[in-house]
């Protein structure tokens, strides 16, 4: 099993994690994402978003996505992570799995009620849907990108974690 750790993205390491964005985002050129990563990375750890990675043993980054803390009518307070990315020869699943718990926990920590992992295409879910709102959007030019799955965080955890603090 390999060991795998998360980091925040630092700005000396946007260059490196390129690769990832280009794999699954080819239409995304480096100086967009450049901007876009530096736009996010902040020292302050109470950033309202930013950047983590999935670093491997090795110090190749594995696993990538962006977040940010936001307020949705239904959850409350919920972590919102985008360009949710894992890569790995042999074990992807653990990239993902690794990267999905570091979120879970930053939620947990940042008192939010929910998380909501939007995932890239190219994943094993359908880009089209039929019927419907979607049908009906879709008729009008519009079209699916990611896929938003949703964890609903126990409120009593997080009441008990604050207390605790």
């Amino acid at each position: 099993m390999r060991e795998l750790s998360t980091r925040p993205l630092t700005p000396d390491r946007i260059a490196q994690a390129f690769p990832l964005i280009q794999a699954s985002l080819p239409g995304v050129t480096a100086k967009e994402w450049c901007d876009f990563a530096a736009a996010l990375i902040s020292p302050d750890p109470q950033a309202p978003g930013g950047l983590l990675s999935v670093v491997s043993e090795q110090g190749y980054i594995a696993g990538l996505c962006s977040y940010r803390i936001e307020r949705d009518l239904v959850h409350g307070r919920t972590l919102c992570a985008e360009h949710f990315l894992a890569f790995g020869l042999f074990d992807r699943e653990a990239v993902a799995q690794t990267l999905a718990a570091r979120l879970e926990a930053l939620a947990r920590e940042r008192h939010c009620r929910a998380v909501h992992i939007n995932l890239p295409p190219g994943g094993a879910w359908p880009l089209q849907t039929s019927g419907g709102l979607a049908g009906l959007l879709q008729a009008q030019g519009h079209r699916v990108e990611s896929l938003r799955l949703c964890k609903r965080l126990s409120a009593g955890t997080a009441a008990k974690r604050a207390r605790a603090r």
